[in-house]
């Protein structure tokens, strides 16, 4: 499985990620990803995975501030993904609750098991508070990424 510091670039680390309304943030976030900037995944593509996603699961939110909207792109595409960070948080479930950090991944069939993995292991990593409050106080992606990569390090 891939590290999750492997797959962030500092360009796809937002930090700190301004847009407080879910779509938005999530736009601003794909948009981030070196694959979409440089056009080798359309962005409407990757947009519409993740809306498809959003609309026939449940929200993509975990417990403790941390989003992942996620979404499948027909074969092939790489695993990919971007970071937002957002100490005021990002209005994204349906009561009120907003996350504070916001991990959006794209990947295709042909890259599942990391696609899985990833989602996985992200879900570990921010388990308990203290790895997203380091990166809530992070001064800039730079800070961020290095904090993700001690942490994966361990």
């Amino acid at each position: 499985m891939k590290l999750l510091c492997d797959l962030l670039s500092e360009g796809a680390v937002i930090c700190p990620l301004s847009e407080s309304e879910k779509w938005a943030a999530i736009e601003r976030c794909i948009r981030a990803i070196p694959a979409i900037s440089s056009g080798d995944i359309p962005f409407e593509q990757a947009l519409e995975s993740i809306r498809e996603r959003e609309r026939e699961e449940q929200t993509t939110m975990l417990e403790n501030g941390v989003a992942i909207p996620h979404g499948i792109l027909p074969d092939p595409a790489p695993l990919v993904c971007a970071l937002g960070v957002s100490s005021d948080g990002v209005s994204y479930g349906p009561n009120g609750e907003k996350a504070q950090l916001l991990f959006s991944i794209l990947g295709s069939r042909s890259v599942r098991r990391d696609y899985l993995g990833c989602l996985a292991h992200i879900a570990r990593l921010f388990r308990g508070p203290e790895l997203k409050e380091k990166i809530l106080a992070a001064g800039d992606e730079v800070e961020a990424l290095r904090l993700i990569r001690e942490a994966e390090r361990v």
